[in-house]
């Protein structure tokens, strides 16, 4: 079972700018997948956090992208952050 809350919460404030600043419906490369899995608790472990769209073969060509449930959660916590009031 995933953790999404958990995922937000593990991530490097580093890789939660990257992420978003990419926007929700972006190609996952090498680093953001290590940083997820990272949070996640170690390589591999992010599997269940993003999701590979269109050929599985070859392996290497493989495209990988968030969840789309992840990728609301990651996006609203963003919009909840600039809500507190610091703008004023």
């Amino acid at each position: 079972m995933t953790d999404i809350q958990g995922l937000i919460d593990s991530l490097l404030p580093e890789d939660l700018v990257v992420l978003r600043q990419r926007g929700p419906d972006q190609s996952l490369d090498r680093g953001i997948l290590d940083a997820i899995d990272r949070a996640a608790g170690g390589p591999g472990e992010g599997r269940g956090y993003y999701v590979v769209r269109g050929s599985l073969i070859p392996q290497e060509r493989r495209q990988y992208y968030l969840r789309e449930d992840v990728a609301a959660a990651i996006f609203a916590s963003s919009t909840l952050e600039g809500a507190t009031g610091a703008d004023t």
